[in-house]
């Protein structure tokens, strides 16, 4: 009579399995961030809460060149948004996570220009033709890749997240036009670039729960001292500019704090400008409602 170890018995001579013999090992709960900005883990927890200067340094010259831009009027501040663009295309796919980043930077080096320059038309439909275009070249580059097709949905992802604060730094584009839209456009940088004391006081371990709300009376604040010379904005108008832009410029950097590519000079300077570009669209919205 033949005896059938039991199944204790038999683990321990094997090691522990799942699902049979031929079943994976367990894969390592952490594993190493790869390199290149791979979306395959985000950092610890912990790596959100530290100082990132590169990234703070972005924003400060991103937004005060837009800033410094509106003196000239129109197309200063379209030169000025098309650069920081192209800045974007560069350092975005690293932090987006494309497994194949430098055709994602090329689809996004096309794009920048072709999204930008509709806001010399009067129809903002253009822009969200130009958006379409690059959603387009983001499937055609995937067409030519040689590396099969991992991480392809991250890859598309990656390439849509960047034309998104693209799109909306076109809209502020469009409303420097106007003298009121220029005003705006000063606020709101005004505003996110106030908000970085948050980024400050990140490491401030018991002030972690309120740091939306640090972000958010500081940007008040910076846009309340920057209305002071602009007398077509009035204070509440001011206040609402200041909550829109620094909650969602501080949002920006926030989310993609956990990101490996954040721990690299190409990751933080992405996170650091899309936080500025981002918010135009809060200059187009109180351009045309006021």
């Amino acid at each position: 009579m033949t005896t059938v170890p039991d199944a204790t018995d038999a683990s321990d001579a094997t090691g522990p399995t799942v699902g049979g013999a031929d079943s994976e090992p367990f894969p390592e709960p952490f594993p190493e961030p790869s390199q290149g900005g791979s979306l395959r883990l985000p950092l610890s927890p912990t790596g959100a809460d530290r100082v990132r200067p590169v990234t703070i340094g972005s924003v400060v010259v991103a937004a005060g060149g837009l800033a410094v831009a509106t003196a000239g009027g129109f197309w200063p501040v379209l030169v000025a948004t098309l650069v920081m663009c192209l800045v974007l295309a560069w350092s975005w796919p690293v932090l987006g996570g494309s497994h194949t980043p430098g055709t994602t930077t090329v689809v996004l080096l096309i794009a920048a220009p072709a999204i930008v320059f509709t806001s010399l038309s009067d129809d903002l439909r253009w822009t969200a033709a130009a958006v379409a275009l690059g959603v387009v070249l983001s499937f055609m580059g995937q067409l030519i890749r040689k590396t099969g097709r991992q991480g392809l949905v991250l890859t598309l992802l990656a390439s849509f997240g960047g034309l998104v604060p693209m799109a909306s730094a076109t809209l502020a584009v469009a409303s420097a036009d106007v003298p009121r839209g220029r005003a705006h456009l000063v606020l709101t940088m005004s505003a996110a670039t106030a908000a970085l004391v948050a980024d400050l006081l990140v490491r401030k371990r018991q002030l972690a729960p309120f740091l939306g709300l640090v972000a958010l009376v500081a940007a008040i604040a910076g846009a309340l001292v920057a209305g002071w010379f602009f007398e077509e904005i009035g204070g509440w108008a001011a206040v609402g500019v200041a909550a829109g832009a620094g909650s969602l410029s501080w949002s920006w950097r926030r989310v993609l704090a956990l990101q490996p590519a954040m721990l690299g000079v190409r990751g933080q300077v992405a996170a650091g400008v899309g936080s500025v570009l981002i918010v135009g669209v809060v200059v187009h919205i109180f351009t045309v409602v006021s």
